[in-house]
C-alpha cells in the first residue's frame, strides 16, 4: 500500500512539473526571480570578495569610569560595555581585570567616584546549577568570561532598520537586574 501511494505521489509530481507554464527564459510564470546580486545585506556578487569591505567599527575611547551607562535592551539583558576594553583582553579565569572595578567589594568602594559603575549582580555569585542556588561568596567559575555576554558598543550605522523599543515594568530595569528575585518564577510549574 505504501509503495503504491509513493509511486502515485511521484507520478503526480512529475506530471505537475512537466505541465507548468514557463516564459521564454524557462522561468515559471507568476514567479518572481531575484538576481543573486540582490540577495543578502551586502548587495553584490555573492561569489567574489573583490568589492566587499568591512564596516569600520569605532568604539568609545572613554576610559573606564568616565563613560555613560547604556540602557539595557530588555529586562535583565546583559548590560553593554560603554568603555574601551582593548588593554583588558584576554579575560581568563586567573586574569580578569573587569572584577577589579565591578566586583561587589570594589563597586561599593568606587561608587562615589564612579556613579555609573555597574556592579556584578548577585546571580553571578550564585551556584545556579545547584538545587538551593546558594551564594558562593565569590564569582562563580562559569561566570568569569565577561565578554561572553557583555560586549563593547561600536558607533556604526545599522545594516537593517530597527524600531524595537524596550518596555520595562519599572525604570530600575533600565540599568539594573532583578534576576535574583525572578530566576525561579514559574519553576514550580515545570513537570518533574
Amino acid at each position: 500500500m505504501r509503495r503504491k501511494f509513493l509511486a502515485l505521489a511521484i507520478v503526480i509530481t512529475i506530471f505537475g512539473v512537466g505541465c507548468s507554464k514557463t516564459d521564454g527564459d524557462g522561468n515559471a510564470s507568476g514567479v518572481t526571480t531575484i538576481n543573486e546580486n540582490d540577495l543578502g545585506l551586502r548587495k553584490g556578487d555573492i561569489f567574489t570578495e573583490d568589492e566587499v569591505s568591512g564596516v569600520e567599527a569605532k568604539y568609545s575611547s572613554a576610559a573606564p569610569g568616565t563613560s555613560s551607562r547604556l540602557d539595557r535592551s530588555f529586562t535583565n539583558a546583559p548590560p553593554m560595555i560603554p568603555h574601551e576594553i582593548q588593554d583588558m583582553l584576554p579575560i581568563t579565569i586567573k586574569n580578569n581585570q573587569c572584577i577589579s572595578c565591578h566586583s561587589r567589594e570594589s563597586a561599593k568602594e568606587m561608587k562615589a567616584s564612579m556613579p555609573n559603575l555597574t556592579p556584578i549582580p548577585d546571580t553571578h555569585y550564585m551556584d545556579l546549577r545547584s538545587k538551593d542556588q546558594k551564594d558562593l561568596g565569590h564569582l562563580a567559575g562559569a561566570r568569569f568570561n565577561c565578554v561572553q555576554c557583555h560586549a563593547p558598543q561600536a558607533d556604526v550605522k545599522p545594516l537593517v532598520e530597527n524600531n524595537f523599543a524596550p518596555d520595562f515594568q519599572d525604570g530600575s530595569e533600565k540599568h539594573g537586574s532583578n534576576l535574583k528575585d525572578t530566576i525561579n518564577v514559574g519553576k514550580d510549574t515545570l513537570k518533574k
